[in-house]
């Protein structure tokens, strides 16, 4: 239905296409004026499925009912930007773009450059799956064979597939953007693949499909470039590795994720392998968690590795560092939990000001811990009601939470935590 594909919606896609354009031209919102925690108006009634760091206020809101939101740090009104999207597909920012999954399964994309929001119904994307929107495209999983599939847009103001990868991804693959190689030119798409419902039936992520190869393909035509296979019995139990700094050239990376088997889960480093061009490497590993169906949360900010091993049970923080190719573990505190059993978001953690921000074992307090300091515990602030998603806004002046019930709280962490009672 082309109406429904390319107009604009009239005074919102209007409003919207200027609220983006203040944005690219340098504009910021006021600064917040205090250090106090607060919730977020939301208008009656809305209660918010997902976070996400991006849009015309840096901060959107996606609702159970459909509805986007732009969220104001400055408790501004919301203003709501679309409605009949899934609330819970990720969304996806960048160059200039918003992007989202309908409740049908179409392709809904906000561009500040056309000035329009277009929904292209046939895009088939799955449940779940992640976007990446890239400069000139933007990247989903598809329903039918969980292919990687490219589109971009087209003449007429529409978006159509142009590439599609011929390896099976996880049914909710994250995909990422890494430059594993060093090349310097942007980085290729890293995906979970080999989906397999046998090897390990855990499920602890949200379903019972696990991952037995990470893939990296080209960005344009989705050729793969790089594999990593995984003989039985272990499997990749994760959604979307995590890029961190490697020694070399500027802007090379590796991957962090969990290798889980007999013994349950471990720290996995993956690196592009230089003298094999088509092959991924474990490059480290860490010791197992120890018993079968454990399982640990990796967290990074590009350079430190953290996990919260056992989340669900007792949940107890580790950095680690690498010693050749052992990832050595040192334990840090417990009572921590970065993860719900059941939920897609594997990592509640948030990294601001060189500062480790991440919730108790029960949610209902945010911790803080500072690399810089030997992980000094700086201070533990209580929350309203249970975390179940994080992020921070794009200026790195706030921690916003969303909570069990729906409402969004924003701690401006500038300053560290206000010291508290240690959980």
């Amino acid at each position: 239905m082309k109406a429904a594909g390319t107009r604009f919606i009239s005074r919102r896609s209007a409003l919207l296409a200027g609220l983006m354009a203040a944005g690219a031209h340098g504009s910021r919102s006021a600064p917040l004026r205090d250090g106090t925690p607060r919730l977020l108006n939301l208008p009656a009634g809305t209660r918010i499925a997902q976070l996400h760091a991006g849009g015309p206020s840096g901060l959107l809101g996606l609702a159970f009912d459909g509805a986007l939101w732009a969220l104001w740090p400055q408790q501004a009104l919301p203003l709501r930007l679309a409605d009949g999207l899934d609330p819970a597909t990720p969304l996806a920012s960048g160059h200039g773009r918003i992007a989202a999954r309908t409740a049908d399964g179409g392709l809904w994309v906000f561009d500040r450059a056309a000035g329009q929001v277009q929904t292209q119904r046939d895009a088939d994307l799955a449940p779940h799956a992640g976007l990446l929107v890239l400069p000139l495209a933007v990247l989903g999983v598809a329903a039918q064979g969980h292919r990687l599939v490219r589109f971009e847009p087209a003449s007429g103001g529409r978006w159509h597939a142009v590439a599609r990868s011929r390896e099976a991804l996880l049914p909710d693959a994250r995909p990422l953007q890494a430059d594993l190689d060093g090349r310097g030119d942007g980085g290729h798409i890293v995906v979970l693949a080999g989906p397999d419902t046998q090897r390990y039936r855990h499920g602890v992520l949200g379903d019972a499909v696990e991952a037995t190869r990470v893939l990296w393909l080209e960005r344009h035509g989705l050729e793969l470039m790089r594999a990593l296979d995984l003989p039985a019995p272990h499997v990749f139990e994760d959604i979307a590795p995590r890029p961190v700094a490697l020694p070399g050239p500027a802007g090379t990376t590796g991957l962090l994720t969990v290798r889980a088997g007999p013994e349950g889960g471990q720290l996995a480093l993956l690196v592009a392998d230089p003298a094999q061009p088509a092959r991924l490497q474990l490059a480290g590993l860490g010791e197992p968690v120890g018993g079968f169906h454990r399982w640990l949360a990796p967290t990074t900010d590009g350079r430190q590795i953290v996990a919260v091993h056992t989340p669900h049970i007792g949940g107890q923080l580790h950095a680690y560092r690498q010693e050749g190719q052992r990832l050595v573990r040192r334990l840090l505190a417990g009572d921590i939990s970065t993860h719900r059993i059941g939920s897609r978001e594997t990592d509640l953690a948030v990294w601001l000001h060189g500062r480790l921000l991440l919730p108790s074992q029960n949610g209902l307090v945010l911790r803080t811990f500072n690399p810089a300091r030997e992980w000094a515990d700086e201070g533990a602030l209580p929350l309203p009601a249970r975390v179940v998603q994080t992020t921070a806004l794009a200026d790195a002046s706030a921690w916003v939470g969303l909570l069990d019930d729906g409402g969004v709280l924003l701690a401006p962490v500038s300053t560290p935590l206000p010291a508290g009672k240690r959980s």
